[in-house]
């Protein structure tokens, strides 16, 4: 792809290659941090193509109506002063999810973006949800396009396959191998805080069964099972039955939207169903 290819041409080849049949929006938000509880969305960016290839932009900057911390500034570069004269959420909240009704979405790492314009969104008191529309995560495509087996980790950082792939000793070995290999490269690009305590905090976030964006909510054994709390590992089905209180206190309590509106269907007798159905 030429590196002067304008946006417009991008999304246009995008919409032709996916033969969209609704709106396919890509969207990225700027925030004061990462909690949706109590942080907010400084700055919310989106592009449309329209089945007919029609392109949108908008880009608002919005008032959080607090101090943005500088640990974010030094992220987004968004400051008090930029955004003391712009609209807060409420104030754009009913005309931003009119425009965004029925869309497909794109997004990088898009749990987190999806999260925070869902919280706002509730705080509005603004209906809208992601339940039914396709979600598009780039990252998670990369993950299936180039994929992060061991054989394919050794081959990467050790330089070759390792032997007896699947047997645990040679497992182990070519794990060893492969963590030396990351930690000199690493080190090489200073990318990553070479500690137990940094590379433990190192998280795969694909969230490959996932039945919330936070993954309380999980789908294993056939089921969609409570990942957290009392009864960690048993079935929504089961939960419903033996304690259906439980569950009550999960809707009126500060949990994720997603994780609500499931709970809420499950105790109307709608469970999940296999992700990898869908």
């Amino acid at each position: 792809m030429s590196a002067y290819t304008t946006l417009k041409n991008v999304l246009i080849e995008i919409a032709s290659g996916l033969k969209i049949q609704r709106p396919l929006t890509v969207l990225d938000v700027e925030t004061t941090g990462v909690w949706p509880k109590s942080d907010r969305i400084v700055q919310i960016a989106y592009v449309t193509v329209t089945p007919d290839h029609h392109v949108i932009e908008f880009d608002q900057l919005i008032n959080p109506e607090r101090s943005i911390p500088e640990e974010s500034t030094a992220i987004h570069g968004i400051t008090d002063e930029d955004v003391k004269d712009a609209p807060t959420f409420p104030e754009v909240a009913a005309s931003l999810t009119e425009a965004l009704s029925g869309h497909d979405f794109v997004g990088y790492n898009f749990r987190f973006d999806r999260q925070m314009l869902q919280a706002e969104c509730d705080r509005a008191g603004v209906a809208f949800t992601f339940e039914g529309l396709a979600l598009i995560d780039p990252l998670h495509v990369w993950q299936r396009l180039e994929p992060r087996t061991l054989v394919d980790a050794s081959q990467r950082f050790v330089g070759k396959r390792p032997e007896d792939a699947h047997q645990a000793d040679a497992d182990i070995d070519t794990t060893a191998r492969v963590l030396l290999g990351q930690m000199r490269s690493a080190g090489a690009s200073e990318q990553l805080d070479l500690s137990v305590e940094g590379l433990s905090s190192v998280r795969n976030q694909t969230g490959v069964n996932r039945l919330d964006v936070d993954g309380k909510l999980i789908w294993r054994d056939g089921a969609a099972r409570l990942s957290f709390g009392k009864h960690q590992g048993a079935s929504l089905e089961e939960v419903c039955e033996k304690d259906p209180g439980y569950l009550e206190w999960i809707t009126k309590s500060d949990f994720s939207h997603d994780l609500k509106t499931s709970i809420k269907k499950a105790l109307a007798g709608n469970f999940p169903t296999d992700p990898k159905s869908s």
